[in-house]
């Protein structure tokens, strides 16, 4: 492995360490929304121009602080893919639920973590709480500082 790679923000300032432990070079994808989302994990991860014109043939690690989803690392992969890079190991210090191991799975991607744990993830039509009405926080018992009703 040559180069290790990570998402912004908290994947990237892993990925650093990781690059200088192992001597290897260092590179990140930043995060972009587009304009009209509809759905979940729309997020892509785009390679800055400088690190996309030297990923073509070398072997890259992609790692990030957690894993759950595993878009970020999903976005990641494919945006070096799409550079030419061989992306040959996911790593993440936290890797919660299975879900992105199954995306990485699919691609005959080992994953490396340092700790597993059990993450209940649904699409919202599925998930039993957003059925039944409850709310993901209620921001009602954090008034706004400067309210009448905020805490003093």
């Amino acid at each position: 492995m040559k180069i290790v790679c990570g998402p912004l923000l908290g994947g990237a300032f892993l990925a650093q360490l990781v690059a200088g432990i192992l001597g290897a070079r260092f590179c990140f994808t930043e995060r972009v929304m587009p304009a009209n989302r509809d759905g979940l994990y729309e997020a892509r991860y785009l390679l800055p121009t400088a690190f996309g014109e030297t990923m073509f043939g070398q072997r890259v690690a992609i790692v990030d602080d957690v894993m759950s989803a595993g878009s970020a690392l999903r976005g990641t992969f494919t945006e070096i893919v799409k550079f030419g890079g061989r992306p040959v190991v996911a790593g993440a210090l936290l890797v919660l639920g299975s879900r992105g191991l199954d995306l990485f799975a699919d691609k005959s991607l080992p994953v490396e973590a340092v700790a597993r744990d059990e993450f209940a993830l649904w699409p919202p039509g599925d998930c039993p709480l957003c059925g039944a009405g409850v709310p993901v926080e209620d921001v009602t018992a954090f008034p706004l500082a400067g309210n009448a009703e905020s805490p003093r």
